[in-house]
């Protein structure tokens, strides 16, 4: 029977540490990144130390009023299945480190909703793409860490690599490369949600996109800071599942949805938290192959929302058995 694996960042906060890769660590990084200047030549100059603090807190802002029952800016059935999840397990008052990483998109989505002008589709759209991508940018780096969590690895159990070895396929949301560091044949690893080390297609000369806006990209393309590859990567955040896998689907991106849309048998969920990742908990809804799915969880907060996301049934154990069972 085939066995099949979903990994998420738990495995990076189990192994790097919760100081270090937890969204509270990826945020506090920003939030120093920001004040230090880092980001201010991701706009040209054109927003400040200040003004960038004040985009991130007016998000936050934003997910507390979902928080307490506000439904302005909703637009359609699936985001209002997220502010149902916002509403169910956020605290009443978070910070720019408590909210969930890709949340802060879902939050501007909300936003940029209720001001958009009706007058001005393409300017609306413009200055979405321009603050999804700024967004974007900050997280990412804040998630590569120096590229250090590529290092991750070298804390893995002994267990880990026979652990590993016993998939058929290796599906990961993250973008770094501590997987393959391990396996020999690194080859059934499979990154649903991109890689640092691949150009985004607004960014590669050989992608569809590009073909097809290469004015536009090669705009993008002379603007690159050097010395910060992973910043133009098609490491995807977002909140939707259209930004995940949109209309003009990239060959690589469209192999990657049919890999995992045709496995069969068993699958094994680990370190993925049962937020912001709805895509994958359709596509697993909706594959009548996979016969048994077993969800490794360390909050019981977890086990109790999985239910609201995977319509099968669940084999839920307590990740930290798994761990001890590997050192």
């Amino acid at each position: 029977m085939e066995r099949n694996l979903l990994v998420g960042n738990g495995i990076n906060i189990q192994f790097g540490g919760f100081d270090v890769y937890s969204g509270f660590a990826t945020m506090s990084r920003v939030v120093e990144n920001i004040k230090a200047g880092k980001y201010t030549a991701l706009t040209d100059n054109s927003l400040s130390v200040n003004e960038q603090l004040g985009i991130l807190n007016d998000l936050v802002n934003v997910i507390n009023q979902i928080k307490a029952g506000n439904r302005r800016g909703a637009d359609g059935l699936f985001m209002l299945m997220e502010l149902e999840r916002i509403s169910r397990t956020y605290p009443d008052n978070s910070s720019i480190t408590s909210v969930f990483l890709e949340d802060y998109f879902l939050a501007f989505e909300v936003t940029n909703n209720l001001f958009r002008s009706k007058d001005s589709e393409e300017q609306n759209e413009s200055y979405r793409k321009i603050m999804f991508t700024f967004l974007r940018q900050l997280l990412v780096d804040g998630i590569y860490n120096n590229g250090a969590i590529n290092d991750v690895y070298k804390n893995f159990y002994s267990g880990m690599e026979a652990y590993l070895d016993k998939f058929t396929n290796i599906f990961t949301t993250n973008y770094d490369y501590n997987l393959e560091n391990i396996l020999e044949n690194s080859n059934k690893v499979c990154h649903l949600h991109g890689e640092f080390d691949k150009l985004a297609p607004e960014y590669n000369v050989t992608s569809l996109y590009y073909k097809e806006h290469n004015a536009e990209c090669d705009l993008l393309i002379s603007k690159k800071l050097p010395n910060n590859e992973h910043l133009y990567s098609d490491a995807i955040m977002s909140w939707s599942w259209l930004d995940k896998y949109g209309e003009l689907i990239e060959p690589d991106t469209k192999r990657k949805e049919t890999l995992f849309n045709s496995i069969s048998g068993e699958l094994e969920i680990v370190g993925l938290a049962p937020a912001n990742d709805e895509h994958l908990f359709l596509f697993i809804n909706n594959n009548p192959k996979i016969t048994s799915i077993v969800y490794y969880y360390r909050k019981k907060e977890d086990r109790a929302e999985l239910p609201h996301h995977i319509k099968k049934p669940v084999t839920y154990k307590k990740v930290e058995k798994l761990w001890d069972s590997l050192k």
